[in-house]
């Protein structure tokens, strides 16, 4: 039976996506101290299954984009597991490093590259612990990098781990009991003084659930958050371009178009970012984006309704409307029509304003009565109701947006 305090619901659902496991670690008063994210899918696998490398990445990107605001509610660090080939690849975890806990596994071998990663992790302020360690010389410079000393109660004697602990008491790390499944073990592990506890005997992993975004549409989530900054930054933008190859090239073909033709041909995507501009790479950002995820008719009709509500801002009675703002909340109330994802999912991983997001969600303040007028016009004309009582500008801006928006598809 479980010792510490319950966790919060996970809010599962059968629709949902497994998305990973979460078992909560304690300190010495039962507090939630950290919680290990681990590796699950919809078919039951586990990291050793689908193979480190992989686990990893997908346990990254599930927790980047779908499950972060769900392990905040633990009010405690994740402890993640990072693969070898992940810590050495000069990326670095997305996210704010006091919101983590790097676990270094005995798998990994602690040569020249692995410590140098891990030195400019540790430079750029993540904390480390170290998992089934094997206290090996060899270890001893990532020792003086980590924080905590994890001891698998399962495979480590007890007097062993005590030796081990008298060993390195010089080191100001906190030592972490882990597979604790019994009272005893807890109380063995308590009284000798140890930090941390983790194992069956406190809580099992727990299924968190959520829905998963497509790493295309996370890559248009990042842009969209890019491109709508009050002072976007060309060479960030320009790079989360590049990850996305099918974009990049429909970009370059474009800029070389009739449309934007010069004498000087444009090959990179820096170039093409500046010969257009953010306004027009706004809109053939979000209108290739669109075509790569839904049907022509769905996207056409989401990108009319972006561009009346720009147009019909301007007519807003009350406080000034931004045009740019108003396209943004027209063209995000269908994005999952257009992309194919869960709405809140999708509008949770954008990095832009709450009110952008409450307009295009629940239509609320100025923005989200201006998509809601747009959107009620919308209906009428797909039922084939009499416009004669509708507002004539009204009618004449909507018609004006679906021929700026064709003029933009017979370019793509």
């Amino acid at each position: 039976m479980a010792n510490g305090p319950d966790l919060p619901a996970d809010d599962s659902d059968s629709e949902l996506n497994v998305l990973l496991a979460a078992q909560p670690i304690y300190d010495r008063e039962n507090a939630v101290a950290g919680v290990e994210l681990l590796y699950r899918n919809d078919e039951g696998q586990t990291a050793f299954d689908v193979g480190e490398r992989n686990a990893t990445n997908e346990l990254l990107f599930n927790f980047c984009t779908g499950v972060s605001d769900q392990i905040k509610r633990y009010q405690a660090p994740a402890f993640i597991n990072v693969s070898r080939s992940f810590l050495c690849s000069g990326a670095f975890l997305p996210i704010d490093p006091g919101r983590v806990v790097v676990e270094l596994v005995e798998r990994i071998d602690p040569d020249a590259e692995v410590i140098e990663a891990v030195r400019r992790w540790h430079q750029r302020g993540f904390s480390f612990a170290l998992d089934d360690f094997e206290f090996k010389p060899e270890w001893e410079p990532l020792l003086r990098m980590s924080s905590i000393i994890k001891v698998d109660v399962e495979k480590t004697p007890f007097h062993q781990a005590l030796t081990y602990r008298k060993q390195l008491s010089h080191y100001p790390v906190r030592w972490l009991a882990e597979r604790i499944e019994t009272p005893e073990d807890h109380q063995r592990f308590y009284a000798a003084g140890f930090d941390l506890f983790q194992g069956y005997f406190f809580a099992r992993p727990k299924i968190i659930h959520g829905k998963k975004l497509s790493p295309a549409a996370l890559n248009v989530a990042r842009l969209i958050g890019l491109l709508y900054a009050l002072e976007p930054d060309i060479d960030r933008i320009t790079q989360v371009l590049s990850e996305d190859p099918m974009l990049s090239v429909s970009l370059i073909r474009i800029v070389n178009s009739p449309l934007y033709k010069t004498r000087q041909e444009v090959s990179s995507l820096k170039e093409v970012v500046m010969r257009m501009g953010i306004l027009a790479i706004r809109r053939w950002v979000l209108l290739i984006s669109s075509l790569q995820g839904g049907s022509p008719e769905k996207v056409r009709l989401i990108l009319v309704r972006a561009q009346a509500c720009a147009a019909l801002s301007e007519y807003y009675r009350g406080k000034p409307l931004d045009s740019g703002r108003a396209f943004l909340a027209g063209l995000l109330s269908g994005a999952d029509v257009m992309l194919g994802v869960d709405l809140p999912t999708f509008l949770n991983a954008l990095d832009i304003s709450s009110d952008v997001k409450a307009a295009a969600l629940a239509r609320e303040g100025g923005l989200g009565k201006v998509v809601d007028v747009i959107e009620r016009l919308e209906r009428r004309l797909a039922m084939k109701q009499d416009l004669s009582t509708v507002n004539r500008t009204l009618v004449r801006l909507y018609e004006q947006s679906a021929q700026n928006v064709q003029a933009l598809f017979n370019h793509v």
